[in-house]
């Protein structure tokens, strides 16, 4: 190895190895493409391996270059964090985060943030949680996303989570239905049609996920894949549908429905935020978390 290595290829070369791509990393890192193909062969002939070959449209790591990126890539984060750490924090220079939410969520903290007067010159953009728990892991491996609150955690030791929110299940149907007002019983529950949605990250309705007993089958109308819309299906019909008691806080006295109480046995609907555990000590990633934590702590 040339004994005045740049190490300034090390990082070129970690960010094409999680892009899997030539041109994400040349955007990510604000250079050109033949600018990141120039560095990938300077550093190849440094180490006198191959590092990547064509797979498809795209790149593949060879085994000299997943060995390199498992070594390095603790000691670059390291190194990376000891510098955020010296040179600080500042809301005042402006700087975007991306958070993903669930929907509950998103219609919680998206008002709050863009009333409240201490952001500097910091944004917080929401963006629903992707449907697919591995697209939600790329997303913050990759650093497309700073963090992410939903229910449920992540299945990997490489991520942190924390309780956020707490909140109950709320049970809604129109406030002239003929034959459900103030409270239901089960068997009525049971004998009524039902607008149900999934959630994102998993194959369940609400009402499953939360469920403390074991449910008998509803008689299913439609399903949607928005709580909100839900509501709005439920106050033109007949139907019973189950939301978070948040949202209905928010939309069912706008739809004209009624807010019960579910009569199955249920746990309350925990909502987590979770991130990388290299951005654990990062002190804009510090400064998110508690912002995000002291806004919500107004609706609790």
């Amino acid at each position: 190895m040339d004994n005045k290595f740049d190490f300034n290829l090390l990082a070129i070369f970690l960010e094409v190895y999680h892009q899997r791509s030539i041109t994400l990393a040349a955007d990510s890192l604000g250079l050109t493409q033949p600018g990141v193909s120039y560095a990938l062969k300077r550093l190849q002939a440094n180490l006198g391996v191959e590092l990547f070959v064509r797979e498809g449209r795209g790149i593949s790591p060879t085994l000299s270059a997943t060995q390199l990126a498992n070594q390095i890539s603790p000691a670059y984060r390291t190194v990376s964090d000891a510098v955020s750490n010296v040179s600080g924090f500042d809301k005042q220079v402006p700087r975007s985060f991306l958070v993903h939410v669930n929907e509950s969520m998103m219609n919680l903290l998206m008002p709050l943030i863009l009333q409240d007067e201490a952001m500097g010159n910091c944004e917080i953009e929401f963006q629903l949680t992707p449907n697919s728990e591995d697209e939600l892991l790329q997303q913050l491996n990759l650093q497309k996303a700073d963090l992410a609150i939903d229910i449920g955690h992540l299945p990997s030791q490489s991520y942190q989570s924390e309780f956020f929110f707490e909140e109950a299940a709320s049970l809604v149907c129109r406030n002239d239905h003929p034959r459900v007002s103030g409270k239901i019983s089960k068997a009525q529950f049971y004998k009524e049609k039902h607008i149900t949605s999934k959630l994102r990250r998993g194959d369940l309705t609400v009402l499953e996920y939360i469920a403390d007993e074991v449910m008998a089958e509803r008689k299913v109308a439609c399903e949607c894949s928005s709580l909100v819309s839900l509501m709005g299906l439920v106050s033109e019909s007949e139907c019973l549908g189950i939301t978070s008691t948040s949202l209905a806080d928010k939309y069912a006295p706008k739809l004209g429905l009624q807010q019960l109480t579910p009569p199955i046995k249920s746990k309350p609907v925990i909502h987590n935020i979770m991130w990388h555990k290299r951005n654990a000590h990062h002190p804009a990633h510090i400064w998110l978390r508690e912002k995000l934590k002291a806004v919500i702590e107004k609706v609790q």
